[in-house]
């Protein structure tokens, strides 16, 4: 069993622009509007002979964005914040301690159409992974892959969670050690591998050879795209992208 896996080691980040703002050295929101190829690309593998595609064969197509930077994603949750087909799952510092301070409580989760396809997780200063962050993590991930059973995966990688970054050292932060990060990366690899498992178990139970409206059975992979995002200690910045990859191609 086989899924792909991307990084985008982008100039600059990206998540905390939207359409009509940025913010945070954000501008152009790599996420986004890697989601939205995303979305392109599953319905042109889906749909027909010549390549083809229209917005309605696109939104069909579930692509989960999960957030794992320091800070709030806030500029991709508002761009999707009406769309059903993109879920927006941000894991980050409480609002209340830190930037951008508005956005990223958990009871803003989606308008209209869009009402349960935003989820923010804030956790306190200080979040460790054995205490708090791998179990923030874990949820993302079932909330991404078995609830809304995305065919795309991007995660929005922020590695300002590390204990010595300057938004730890300086401000609240959170305290994720080297090692932590080959976790990271193991747990999005050994999730993604499982709910591909259990998707092609299923098709093959119910005869299943397409997906149309219901669950895509017969996707061979779910593709995984990493878009960069914070960092600040560069002294460490990348060992910890070499450890995360390390974990994720380990499984």
């Amino acid at each position: 069993l086989m899924f792909r896996g991307v990084y985008a080691l982008c100039t600059h980040p990206g998540h905390h622009a939207a359409y009509q703002s940025f913010g945070g050295y954000c501008y152009v929101n790599n996420a986004a509007l890697a989601a939205r190829l995303l979305q392109k690309k599953l319905a042109t593998n889906n749909g027909s002979t010549d390549g083809s595609t229209n917005s309605e064969d696109e939104k069909k197509c579930r692509v989960a964005i999960i957030d794992v930077d320091y800070h709030c994603g806030n500029g991709t949750a508002s761009i999707f914040y009406r769309d059903a087909s993109i879920l927006m799952v941000s894991i980050h510092c409480h609002p209340d301690h830190e930037y951008p301070f508005h956005s990223g409580f958990a009871d803003q989760t989606g308008a209209d159409e869009g009402v349960g396809a935003t989820m923010h997780i804030p956790l306190m200063p200080g979040a460790a992974w054995s205490t708090t962050y791998e179990a923030a993590l874990q949820l993302a991930l079932d909330k991404a892959l078995n609830e809304f059973e995305a065919q795309g995966l991007i995660l929005s990688l922020g590695l300002d969670t590390y204990n010595q970054d300057p938004c730890s050292t300086r401000r609240a932060g959170f305290a994720l050690e080297g090692r932590d990060y080959h976790e990271l990366g193991k747990c999005v690899a050994v999730a993604v591998t499982k709910a591909m498992q259990e998707r092609q178990s299923r098709g093959s139970e119910d005869g299943s050879d397409n997906d149309n409206d219901n669950h895509n059975t017969n996707q061979s992979s779910i593709p995984v795209i990493w878009t960069q995002e914070g960092g600040y200690f560069m002294e460490k910045v990348p060992q910890a992208v070499g450890d995360l990859f390390d974990g994720f191609l380990s499984c």
